[in-house]
């Protein structure tokens, strides 16, 4: 039986380990949000992650999907096509007063208020194609405090899309609950939820079915934008 070899894949180990930028297997797991087991096979080579956790992985690292997958980063277009390129459309997303919160606010106050924006944030129409958004129902939060470190820092940005239909299981969610707004990934259980921070000196929050009325979901966070000083 013939076999086909494929250097990408038996590499593919090397190209994990580059993304992981020194974290330990431990800490790099919790980041991609998946067993200490499985990242240590995928560096062994032992096993290859399916598409969905090449793609978590590649969001999480900030590396290009093709390149963690393949090896290979994709090519510049034609120059005939830069027209294109250049031409379009850019998006404006309206940055409101109460999603710049001081770090005072963010412990006692909401801030998805309907408010005269104060800036707008530019994002590619590309971009917003290709995650299968409407670019009407994305909004800018500024995150404040260490609730959701070391992936979501003090004063990184986040774009959320505010259009929850579904709680997907693992996501990062900017809910309101009474008169406080707070960033919890949600886990879904046979009861309701699980809010958890990555913070450990922070307690889970378990929510019953019967009390979802009680909490407000503002946004799914699908971008967290990042200062580099």
């Amino acid at each position: 039986m013939n076999t086909i070899k494929n250097n990408n894949v038996k590499t593919f180990k090397d190209r994990l380990h580059s993304s992981m930028q020194g974290l330990s297997v431990s800490a790099f797991a919790k980041k991609c949000d998946m067993s200490e087991t499985v990242i240590r096979d995928y560096l062994s080579g032992k096993t290859y992650p399916s598409l969905t956790r090449l793609e978590v992985i590649a969001e999480k690292c900030n590396v290009s999907f093709n390149w963690l997958a393949t090896g290979h980063r994709l090519e510049f277009v034609d120059s005939k096509n830069d027209e294109d390129v250049y031409n379009e459309n850019i998006y404006r997303i309206p940055v409101y007063k109460k999603q710049l919160p001081t770090k005072e606010e963010a412990q006692k106050e909401r801030f998805v208020r309907e408010t005269p924006p104060v800036m707008n944030y530019p994002i590619i129409e590309g971009w917003v194609k290709h995650r299968g958004l409407d670019a009407k129902k994305l909004i800018i939060y500024w995150a404040k405090g260490d609730l959701m470190s070391p992936e979501i820092k003090n004063n990184n940005g986040l774009i959320l899309n505010t259009e929850v239909s579904d709680i997907v299981d693992g996501a990062i969610y900017l809910i309101e609950y009474e008169d406080i707004t707070f960033l919890r990934k949600v886990r879904l259980t046979l009861d309701g939820w699980l809010l958890i921070c990555n913070n450990s000196q922070h307690p889970t929050i378990e929510v019953p079915k019967a009390d979802f009325h009680k909490y407000h979901i503002v946004g799914r966070v699908v971008l967290i934008i990042k200062d580099i000083y």
